[in-house]
């Protein structure tokens, strides 16, 4: 028995009957739609029929018939993923999830965007397809370049003691301590330092896919096995090179992590200095209520969005206006948070605190512009998302021909002569690991599924900070199509700063003296 598929749509804009029937006829003609009924009085619209109800079409006819389906955007951050693959499959999860019209997540800056109708599904009905992130205790940046530094201080002495064999041909007089030594250091590396590369390898493998992090995890594991296997089977120890890759792998993860910084937040004063019984109390600004009356001097960021009460200053807008004269203001006039206070004392009441200040509403603006997907990115994620199941495949061909024919590969040694780290006289077996981890290391291809949205992350920050907003990465790349650009006014056009061009002085007093 086939069950039955049931789907409750809230409908914006009916106002009689005549609206009530529109309605239901436009869904009538949706595929899969045996039943219909629209309530006036609830604003609803419920559907039955084949569970194949494609949801997305139903929104569309109502549109068409000149009414709005509604529905909600959430953005919030994604833990784990670290990659485009892994940014393909969320949004995967989350388009399967019944309800969800849309959804687009930026690997860049960990931020998934959803569209969803509210009467189908809801936040934890989201969490069900993953784990939202909680707000990290350590930024994300800071955990990524201790990770690195850790990585590179350990790695660094393999890299000295390793010279002088590959480049001097100067052979250690204890292999025995040299290999325990290249162990040693190679363990703390791969097990502390890379042990989230290795979990996201793991989740993938559990979720029957395979990532860029996939790749790193193969060929640092199979390196670092070689270590404790030289001492039973005739291998070379590449425990050092593993280390060397994993430190390389990290240093990307931490440049990339200090690129997503949220910078316009920064601009916000930590704390605020709050007036309470008559003193004034210095407070995180995160507990700053509406209402409070807050204390600025002259120098300082007015902490949050509020009503001048008592003082007279100049106040710097600049980084919402873009006019370079600072505004007055007395009693009575609004200011916005994060502006700066040039001259004088003020005492300014909160009128919009957190998520609802102006600034607030500035950086949402950029984080969608961040998180939407450009068009050449939905390319990227195509190529990357057959990339490395390709690469898995490349790796593997390479290791069986290694082993089962090293008469026709080993001639392939003297293309590479001239490298120090090319050994012919290394075992078939070496050579065989040596090549496939090669493969898997140097084929992954982290920067194709990065590098668009990395730069879209970074690029409208950067505007952002400089009063230029963009309301959809796609105009960050239509921009590359401009070839003429329209101003309304000239002012737009000045340095933004006014600046002394020349001075006239009256007889008999110089310029000297003017100045």
């Amino acid at each position: 028995m086939t069950t039955r598929k049931r789907l409750e749509l809230p409908i914006e804009g009916m106002h009689c009957a005549g609206c009530v029937l529109r309605v239901e006829r436009a869904l009538r003609a949706v595929p899969g739609v045996e039943r219909v009924r629209v309530d006036l009085s609830e604003a609803v619209a419920v559907l039955e029929g084949h569970p194949g109800i494609p949801l997305a079409e139903a929104v569309t006819a109502v549109a068409a018939a000149g009414y709005r389906v509604a529905t909600r955007k959430l953005s919030f951050p994604v833990e784990g993923m670290r990659c485009a693959a892994c940014a393909t499959r969320v949004e995967e999860a989350l388009r399967r999830l019944p309800g969800v019209l849309s959804a687009e997540v930026n690997p860049a800056t960990g931020m998934a965007r959803v569209e969803f109708v509210p009467t189908l599904v809801t936040r934890d009905g989201l969490a069900a397809a993953f784990e939202p992130a909680e707000e990290p205790t350590v930024r994300e940046e800071e955990r990524a370049a201790r990770r690195a530094v850790l990585a590179w201080a350990l790695t660094l002495p393999l890299i000295v003691w390793m010279i002088p064999e590959m480049f001097l041909g100067i052979a250690w007089p204890s292999p025995l301590g040299f290999n325990l030594a290249m162990i040693a250091l190679s363990l703390p590396v791969l097990a502390w330092a890379g042990a989230p590369t290795y979990l996201s390898a793991i989740r993938a493998l559990r979720a029957r896919h395979a990532n860029m992090d996939t790749l790193i995890a193969l060929g640092t594991g199979a390196s670092f096995v070689t270590g404790p296997l030289s001492f039973a089977l005739p291998l070379a120890n590449y425990a050092g090179v593993a280390a060397m890759i994993m430190a390389f792998h990290l240093t990307g993860r931490a440049l990339e992590a200090r690129a997503r910084g949220r910078e316009l937040l920064e601009l916000s004063p930590a704390t605020a200095r709050v007036v309470r019984d008559g003193r004034e109390v210095e407070v995180p600004l995160a507990e700053v209520r509406v209402g409070d009356v807050m204390a600025v001097r002259p120098g300082e960021r007015i902490p949050t969005d509020g009503r001048v009460v008592r003082g007279e200053a100049a106040v710097d807008e600049s980084m919402v206006t873009g006019e370079p004269m600072p505004r007055t203001v007395r009693p009575g006039d609004e200011v916005i948070g994060a502006t700066v206070n040039r001259d004088g004392f003020l005492l300014v009441r909160a009128t919009r605190v957190g998520r609802d200040t102006f600034l607030a509403q500035v950086v949402r603006l950029v984080e969608e512009a961040q998180g939407a997907k450009v068009p050449i990115q939905a390319l990227a994620d195509r190529v990357t998302a057959r990339f490395v199941p390709g690469i898995l495949a490349i790796a593997a061909i390479t290791l069986v021909l290694w082993l089962l024919a090293p008469g026709l590969m080993r001639p392939l040694l003297r293309i590479g002569a001239f490298l120090p780290w090319v050994s012919a006289g290394l075992g078939g077996l070496s050579l065989a690991i040596a090549a496939t981890v090669s493969v898997l290391v140097i084929a992954c291809p982290c920067a194709l599924g990065l590098a668009t949205p990395t730069a879209i992350t970074v690029g409208t920050g950067l505007a952002a900070r400089r009063g230029i907003l963009f309301r959809s990465g796609e105009a960050v790349q239509r921009l590359k199509d401009v070839r003429v650009v329209a101003f309304d006014k000239t002012g737009t056009l000045t340095r933004g700063q006014p600046r002394v061009v020349e001075v006239v002085p009256v007889p008999p007093h110089s310029a000297d003296e003017v100045l």
